[in-house]
């Protein structure tokens, strides 16, 4: 498991703390779901020897995985001012960093969930308010929550939160028993491999040719 955030460590526990609270299991998550590599890279590479690195523009710096009542869950940070071009450069890393997730997740893929965390004074700023609910509207790869504050967020404010996530009560979440410790067997959606083969794409293109193959699957 890595938590790699920063300030964001103590939102992340908090949030954590809160789902204990209301009852939730919080669980490790395999620290695969917030590596760079896809699934298929990693077989790849143990056989043929060869690395692929990402840039680092493509991937979130700072990312948290977790089991939350066995539903796999990343966390994340949104900072900066609320501008289009900042948010969006951040989300596309996350959605990114999401995509490569799924790819480690087999059938539990579409149970995928991710929270992100809004700079201290969002609650009560208009912008921030409208481009979260623009984030949560957006179902690309995963399902988004955010979560804003005003300045200094109590273990109430963090379960208010959850309270609109699958984590609510008293309707509890199917609880799961997936350990996610035998990710080499797991095999890839309909498509997926045949595109991460694919030395043409870059690493938009192939997010971009990940996400198109999802939804032409559920049709």
């Amino acid at each position: 498991m890595k938590m790699t955030f920063g300030d964001g460590t103590d939102l992340t526990a908090k949030l954590l703390d809160a789902a204990r609270a209301i009852g939730a299991a919080v669980a490790d998550a395999h620290p695969s779901l917030i590596g760079p590599r896809f699934n298929s890279e990693v077989l790849s590479d143990a056989i043929t020897g060869d690395y692929l690195s990402r840039q680092e523009s493509d991937l979130p710096q700072q990312v948290f995985a977790t089991l939350l009542d066995g539903f796999p869950l990343l966390i994340g940070t949104l900072n900066g001012p609320p501008n289009g071009a900042i948010i969006g450069s951040q989300l596309r890393r996350y959605r990114n960093q999401a995509t490569i997730c799924r790819s480690w997740l087999g059938t539990e893929a579409s149970n995928l969930h991710m929270f992100l965390i809004g700079p201290p004074g969002a609650l009560i700023d208009a912008t921030w308010r409208q481009f979260a609910a623009e984030i949560e509207a957006d179902d690309r790869v995963c399902r988004k929550q955010v979560w804003l504050f005003d300045t200094a967020p109590t273990i109430g404010d963090a379960r208010e939160f959850l309270e609109r996530t699958f984590v609510a009560r008293p309707w509890p979440s199917e609880q799961r028993t997936e350990l996610l410790d035998s990710m080499a067997n797991i095999s890839l959606p309909s498509g997926w491999e045949e595109a991460l083969k694919n030395q043409e794409l870059d690493f938009s293109e192939l997010v971009d040719q990940l996400i198109a193959l999802e939804e032409a699957n559920f049709v």
